[in-house]
């Protein structure tokens, strides 16, 4: 009976100061502090889950606290002596700075909100400089914008899952004579029509001509000039003459008058020439 009552009362005892520091404060702190980095550094957790673990470090560190400050207590008692329980307190101080300051993170992470790729970002630059959707009835595409990379794909996405479209709207001040000769063969390929509701310039233009059936809209207007580069020093690769030969073929053979193409490209880059309807009819831009 004394054995069992003596061993009963040295379960009781708290442990010592160094033990208690080092097996129940410093060494699981440790590894709790490197599952925290890991977690940070290698994923993204649910922000559920994040207030889940930080309760549960919480109440551990309070566990922590708890079982350090018996120890500390039975110190004092003993020893009388006060720096090693300081230097307990300060560990455990510097043991919360750092479960906080890792809880923070924690939260940062789950918050984030995913930022798009390089591509994808300049893609969706792209896009919001124009608008295409398509009518409620299925039958038209309406285009209203700047024509930029990307466009003649986009429209060719969106004619597939509408196959029953059969005119594209058309409104915009122009922009990349490449990107608009490509939508322009798509929408001739197609067999689509086209109409213009708003100011449709510039490289727009071209693909107006491209429709099977050209129409103008009760605002509708057509804006016609030559070719110019961007850059004042000039692109050495490119040539004008040889750019303004291909659309102006291309012209001729959607209908457009000879007179009528050779005006357009001897209007200068930074002019522009609109057309009323009756001279449109007469060059053989507008159809209907």
């Amino acid at each position: 009976m004394h054995r069992l009552r003596r061993a009963v009362r040295l379960m009781r005892e708290p442990a010592s100061l160094r033990r208690s520091l080092g097996l129940q404060v410093l060494l699981p702190r440790a590894a709790v502090v490197l599952v925290w980095l890991a977690l940070n550094q290698w994923t993204r957790l649910p922000l559920p889950l994040v207030f889940s673990l930080m309760a549960a470090d919480g109440l551990f560190l309070l566990w922590q606290a708890r079982f350090f400050l018996q120890s500390a207590d039975a110190h004092v008692r003993s020893t009388g002596a006060m720096a090693p329980v300081w230097g307990g307190y300060l560990v455990l101080m510097l043991a919360g700075f750092a479960a906080v300051t890792l809880w923070w993170d924690a939260q940062l992470i789950a918050r984030a909100v995913d930022e798009p790729a390089y591509a994808e970002q300049r893609r969706q630059e792209r896009e919001a400089l124009y608008r295409l959707t398509v009518s409620e009835d299925g039958r038209v595409l309406v285009f209203d914008g700047e024509i930029t990379f990307g466009l003649t794909g986009r429209i060719d996405r969106m004619a597939r899952r509408h196959p029953g479209l059969q005119q594209i709207s058309l409104t915009g001040p122009g922009g990349l004579i490449a990107e608009a000769r490509g939508a322009a063969r798509l929408i001739r390929d197609r067999g689509l029509a086209t109409r213009a509701e708003g100011l449709c310039a510039s490289a727009c233009t071209l693909m107006f001509t491209a429709g099977h059936r050209r129409s103008l809209g009760a605002l509708g207007q057509l804006g016609f000039h030559g070719y110019g580069l961007q850059s004042a020093s000039g692109l050495p690769q490119i040539d004008l003459e040889k750019e303004q030969e291909k659309d102006h073929a291309f012209l001729l053979a959607q209908g457009v008058s000879a007179a009528f193409a050779d005006r357009i490209f001897a209007i200068p880059h930074n002019q522009i020439w609109i057309p009323d309807t009756a001279a449109l009819r007469a060059g053989g831009v507008v159809t209907d």
